[in-house]
């Protein structure tokens, strides 16, 4: 099996292939305020629609700089932790993601 890149836009995401997806970033808020950035979440479903697990995953910069702080406070930060969507199982609650395609190996190997 060759291992494929997947855009996923719809949600919820059904894996109805015999090969594993494993979620590599996910994105569904935008934050307000200063700097900007994007986070989000999505939860696996089990083939019987049984919630498993949660993933996290937020990204982004923020910085003030105006009459409250006489300097600029930047920082970055991520979260995210490994999520693979078996055949038959779903992925919901989410925006948008990246993800590839494959054996269970071949998917495992990605970092």
């Amino acid at each position: 099996m060759a291992l494929r890149f997947l855009y996923i836009t719809s949600d919820p995401f059904v894996n109805l292939t015999q090969e594993f997806v494993r979620i590599l970033a996910i994105s569904n808020i935008p934050f307000a305020g200063g700097g900007g950035g994007v986070g989000g979440s999505g939860n696996l479903f089990d083939e019987s629609g049984n919630g498993v697990a949660t993933m996290l995953g937020i990204e982004g910069e923020v910085y003030t700089e105006g009459t409250a702080y006489p300097y600029a406070f930047a920082n970055s930060y991520q979260a995210s932790q490994i999520m693979i969507v078996p055949p038959g199982w779903s992925f919901k609650n989410f925006g948008r993601a990246i993800a590839v395609q494959g054996s269970l190996e071949e998917v495992l190997q990605v970092r």
